[in-house]
């Protein structure tokens, strides 16, 4: 007996349904696998080396209540004698002498944390810098006049993926080696990022920045 073929519209009612359910399906499991999902998005952004000791370590600017910290940390650790920053840009408050410059603010707290001022090496910049990549290449200027074979580079632990890819590219062609040290967070970590408005910012915006520079810089 021949079945009588069903009609377009039950067709497509069907293959609705059937999308639906998968739809709904991906979402539960989604949901379910929540948590490796999210930390491990906040394990990609983070890319750290085993130090070993070098000549300096070279501290980005920003998130001053966490790099100048590890990097001094790290100091009295033994793994360089002297902390190396490049003068960050002045801005508007800082101009109106409302705030102090922010690389003064992480110079102030390696002090505080014990590192003696003669192991401190501000860089002066015309303008001061402004970004990661501009930082990178006051640091290739700094090596390539100045006997260093291996640097420690010291950026909040969600930023060191892309730290380390731009710094890398900066310094191609100098004989010198990069290790990269991930400054933890107070606030958040890979495992709990998306629980808090600081972690969620943190993360999008780093991979907004991540998108940004390996299309402009690649």
């Amino acid at each position: 007996m021949n079945k009588t073929p069903a009609s377009p519209g039950k067709r497509r009612a069907r293959g609705l349904l059937i999308a639906g359910l998968v739809f709904l399906s991906l979402c539960l499991l989604a949901f379910a696998l929540r948590t490796p999902i999210l930390t491990g998005l906040g394990n990609y952004l983070i890319a750290e080396d085993e130090l070993q000791p070098a000549e300096i370590i070279f501290l980005l600017n920003g998130d001053f209540n966490a790099r100048p910290f590890h990097a001094a940390d790290l100091y009295a650790r033994g793994l360089a004698p002297r902390i190396v920053i490049a003068r960050v840009e002045p801005g508007p408050a800082e101009l109106l002498g409302l705030v102090p410059n922010e690389t003064d603010i992480s110079v102030r707290i390696l002090e505080r944390q014990g590192v003696p001022p003669e192991a401190i090496t501000i860089l002066p910049v015309p303008g001061g810098v402004t970004s990661t990549y501009e930082e990178a290449e006051v640091l290739r200027d700094y090596v390539a006049g100045h006997e260093v074979e291996r640097v420690i580079l010291v950026t909040s632990a969600f930023h060191t993926r892309r730290a380390g890819w731009i710094v890398r590219r900066a310094l191609e062609g100098l004989p010198v080696i990069l290790e990269v040290a991930a400054a933890p967070s107070p606030d958040y970590a890979a495992t709990n990022w998306w629980q808090g408005e600081a972690g969620l910012i943190a993360v999008n915006n780093e991979y907004v920045k991540l998108f940004y520079y390996i299309f402009k810089y690649r």
